[in-house]
């Protein structure tokens, strides 16, 4: 049943998306990690480079210009949260409607566009469902009738797993049978009161959403319809359909570290293994492992990074990388070869990583040493 977000949350999307796409500008928030909860455009410092080398890597096939259109950008962006609006409230519906005690409580947004990070294209955006149960972190004692009674649903769906007489939630479960389905119901639910908008308005809408399963997130592609977007000198211009993928990662709140200067949630995350994975570690069950997250950290890092010319060097180089790696894989994939096994050993993660030593050691532990270009 139809339940969460109505046909004038359907006519303010679309009016919002208009709107962005002739959206100009970024405010730059003043306060970083936790305490901003924004999307992140990167910013670009070279430094001082040698010319010719400058002009080889504008030119190369494999890196280029790694910089994307700033009114796409702000298209993409708004259209992301004007989306995610409507699927908050209706993911709230669903979990309140159909799973007793469990509730979503908010977004967290993260990845690379969340980072400063992105290269090449607006088209991928991370949110965190944070999500937990109401009075479970207070019972004592538990037992699985219990839990029978308090939370039938989430019980029929096998979430709760007992192990040698201790009770568990199972991250296969919960996400497969649960947030799968809300998510599922959601964008079903929502393309509906897209349908309807349309009968009613006799107008198309500027976007729809179809999901995929992508673990550990539930990916939802928005679809975007083309139209008037403007460059940063106001000239018009027309653009294409794209799709964006929005994917979303279901995250139990463990905890908060609080001080005085930040304030770094830790999450835990769905990150089941299937049958034949992980050999070595078969004495685990898999459809339990969860994934423990303090990104907060990182992205006060980065935050930080971004006010700091020579940090911004070093994220810049890194980006360089991202983007080398990026079209040296899709390369491959045209030309119908494997890529170079650097490109797929080494993660985006792991590149990140090395930029912070980077950081620590360059900025930080000696900061005598210059940092002149990338």
């Amino acid at each position: 049943m139809f339940t969460g977000v109505t046909r004038e949350d359907i006519r303010r999307v679309n009016d919002e998306i208009g709107q962005a796409i002739q959206f100009q500008s970024q405010q730059e928030a003043s306060h970083v990690g936790n305490y901003q909860n924004q999307w992140q455009k990167p910013i670009t410092e070279y430094g001082q480079n040698d010319s010719r080398w400058h002009e080889q890597l504008n030119t190369s096939l494999f890196v280029g210009k790694i910089d994307f259109d700033s009114s796409d950008w702000a298209k993409s962006r708004k259209a992301v949260d004007a989306v995610m609006e409507l699927l908050i409230k209706e993911l709230k519906s669903q979990a309140n409607a159909n799973y007793e005690g469990l509730r979503i409580d908010s977004y967290v947004r993260q990845g690379s566009s969340r980072e400063g990070l992105k290269v090449l294209k607006a088209d991928e955006f991370d949110e965190m469902l944070e999500f937990h149960f109401d009075g479970l972190e207070k019972i004592q004692g538990v037992d699985m009738a219990y839990l029978r009674g308090r939370y039938p649903t989430l019980y029929a769906k096998s979430v709760f797993i007992e192990s040698d007489g201790k009770f568990y939630l199972s991250s296969k479960y919960l996400h497969t049978k649960v947030f799968q389905s809300i998510v599922d119901t959601a964008t079903i639910n929502i393309n509906k009161a897209i349908d309807h908008h349309n009968r009613i308005e006799s107008q198309m809408s500027k976007f729809g959403l179809r999901r995929l399963m992508n673990p550990p997130s539930v990916n939802v592609k928005i679809n975007l319809k083309g139209g008037v977007t403007y460059d940063e000198w106001g000239g018009v211009k027309t653009s294409e359909d794209k799709e964006i993928d929005l994917d979303l990662v279901p995250a139990f709140l463990l905890r908060r570290t609080n001080g005085a200067l930040l304030q770094c949630p830790i999450h835990a995350i769905c990150k089941w293994a299937e049958e034949d994975s992980f050999k070595a570690l078969e004495f685990v069950d898999q459809n339990l492992k969860w994934d423990v997250k303090s990104v907060g950290y990182e992205r006060h890092i980065l935050d930080v990074a971004r006010t700091d010319k020579k940090m911004r060097i070093i994220l810049t180089a890194l980006r360089i990388v991202k983007t080398c790696f990026v079209k040296t894989k899709d390369d491959a994939r045209d030309s119908g070869r494997s890529p170079h096994q650097i490109v797929t050993v080494l993660k985006s993660y792991y590149l990140k990583q090395a930029a912070f030593y980077l950081i620590m050691y360059l900025c930080h532990k000696y900061p005598q040493f210059e940092v002149n270009g990338v």
